[in-house]
């Protein structure tokens, strides 16, 4: 049976739709597992969203400068790891209970949704791991081993191949979060195999979807988070540094809500309407 194609209309159409039904519990959810710990990491370490600039000489080398920079926010996050990662835990226990939320196999409550995410958070890291096992072998070490013998020309194409392809199986395994949350597959490799053949024929739309959503929300949230930046350094201290934390933890927060509830939607279409919500229709 051919799968089913994407309309990029309705996928957005009922993403709004979602989001507007579950605006309660989906900003209860967000606050909890995206705002605060986003705020969090911002106040206590506040080089990540704001890394100190230093001048550099006006001869200076523009690969040494970048590499300069590169080496100062590596070492910001060696020097952080254990909160990063447990903010990452956080936000992915919410990635995986608002799935939950917002599935049309009933109607769970927040509690549920809780308990579900919570349940599928180990097969949901299990299989981001295997993904980054994956990758590694499959395409970093060929092309890296490419790059090491070609010279700097293969390199840069060695580079540029790597990132479609990794942008490509990202497209493909993007649905293993409702895979496993919401028809519940938690074996890790069965969810990345089911991801992939959702996605089969469909590839292409998903990845112009999500490029588009992408660029409308950095454009607006970049004009309103850069106005509300100024009007906050004009006022300058503790106000400033806070009121930032504010706004990046927010951006932070709704961008997530807006992309999961879009990957929500478009496991919908790809999968179908679930037994449960057929069988409502014809009761």
């Amino acid at each position: 049976m051919a799968n089913r194609k994407l309309d990029m209309g309705a996928a957005w159409t009922q993403a709004t739709a979602l989001m507007g039904a579950n605006r309660d519990t989906l900003s209860a959810i967000a606050g909890l597992f995206f705002f605060l710990p986003a705020m969090a990491s911002a106040l206590l370490v506040p080089e990540l969203s704001n890394p100190p600039q230093a001048a550099p000489p006006p001869d200076a080398d523009p690969q040494l400068v970048m590499q300069a920079m590169m080496d100062q926010m590596t070492a910001v996050y060696a020097a952080n790891w254990p909160l990063l990662l447990a903010v990452l835990a956080v936000q992915f226990l919410g990635s995986m209970s608002i799935f939950a939320l917002l599935t049309d196999r009933g109607h769970p409550t927040v509690g549920e949704a809780l308990a579900t995410g919570a349940k599928s958070l180990p097969s949901y890291l299990a299989a981001q791991f295997a993904t980054v096992i994956g990758v590694s072998l499959a395409i970093g070490i060929p092309l890296g081993v490419l790059s090491a013998f070609g010279g700097p020309a293969v390199g840069v194409l060695a580079a540029l191949i790597a990132l479609i392809l990794i942008v490509y199986v990202m497209v493909k395994l993007s649905l293993i979060g409702p895979v496993i949350a919401i028809e519940g597959l938690r074996n890790p490799l069965a969810a990345m195999g089911r991801s992939w053949q959702l996605t089969k024929g469909n590839s292409l739309r998903i990845f112009l979807f999500i490029l588009l959503l992408l660029l409308v929300i950095v454009v607006i949230f970049g004009l309103v988070s850069g106005v509300m930046t100024l009007i906050l350094s004009a006022i300058g201290g503790s106000v400033a540094t806070i009121g930032g934390a504010v706004i990046d933890a927010l951006v932070s927060a709704l961008t997530a809500v807006i992309f999961l509830t879009v990957t929500v939607t478009i496991h919908r279409q790809l999968a179908g309407p679930s037994p449960e919500r057929v069988a409502d229709v014809f009761e």
